[in-house]
C-alpha cells in the first residue's frame, strides 16, 4: 500500500497526461511563435538589404552612364588638339602663299603640312591599305573593274582608284581597285 501512495504522489507531482501534453503544447506554441518572430525579422532584414542593393545598383548604372557620356564627349579631345597644330600650319602656309610668289616655297610648305597631318592620323591608328601588286582581298579591296590579262597572276590588283584605310586594324574605307582576270581561251 505504501507503494501505491508513493505512485499517487508521483502522479500528482507530474500531473496527468493531458496536463503534460497541454504544457508541452504551450511550450511548442511559444517556441513556434519565437521562430516565426525570428523569421519575420530575418525577412525584414533581407528585404531591407535587397532595397539597398537595388538602390546601389541604380546609382552605379547612372554613374556609369554619366561616365560613358563624358568619355564620348571628350574622347576626341587629344586628336582635335593635334589637328589644331596642322590647321594652324595650313593657315600660316596660306598667308605665306599670298605674300610670296615663290611656287617652290609654297609646295615645300604644303608638303610639310601634308606630312604633319599624315603623322597625326598615323599616331591615332590610321593606316593605308596596300593595293597595287597585292592579291585581291574582298575584306580590304572593292573591285570596281576587272581586266583580262595574262601578264600577271589572276586576282592581282592592277590599279588603285581610291585609297583604302584602316583604323586600328579595322577597315573604315575599302580600296577601290582594278583586278586582273586570266584570259579565257
Amino acid at each position: 500500500m505504501k507503494k501505491n501512495k508513493v505512485e499517487d504522489e508521483k502522479v500528482q507531482d507530474e500531473g496527468t497526461d493531458e496536463e503534460i501534453i497541454e504544457e508541452s503544447g504551450e511550450d511548442a506554441k511559444d517556441n513556434l511563435a519565437g521562430e516565426i518572430e525570428s523569421l519575420k525579422k530575418q525577412l525584414d532584414d533581407e528585404k531591407d538589404r535587397y532595397i539597398r542593393l537595388a538602390a546601389e545598383f541604380d546609382n552605379f548604372r547612372k554613374r556609369s552612364q554619366n561616365e560613358k557620356e563624358k568619355y564620348i564627349k571628350y574622347a576626341n579631345e587629344q586628336l582635335i588638339l593635334e589637328l589644331l597644330n596642322v590647321w594652324e600650319s595650313l593657315g600660316r602656309g596660306l598667308e605665306n602663299a599670298r605674300e610670296s610668289n615663290n611656287k617652290d616655297k609654297l609646295i615645300e610648305g604644303m608638303e610639310l603640312v601634308h606630312k604633319q597631318f599624315r603623322d597625326v592620323l598615323e599616331k591615332n591608328g590610321l593606316s593605308t591599305i596596300k593595293a597595287v601588286g597585292e592579291k585581291f582581298d574582298p575584306y580590304r579591296h572593292e573591285a570596281v573593274m576587272i581586266t583580262q590579262t595574262d601578264e600577271c597572276e589572276e586576282d592581282t590588283v592592277l590599279e588603285e582608284f581610291t585609297k583604302g584605310y584602316m583604323l586600328n586594324n579595322n577597315v573604315i574605307r575599302y580600296s577601290k581597285v582594278r583586278v586582273s582576270k586570266n584570259k579565257e581561251e
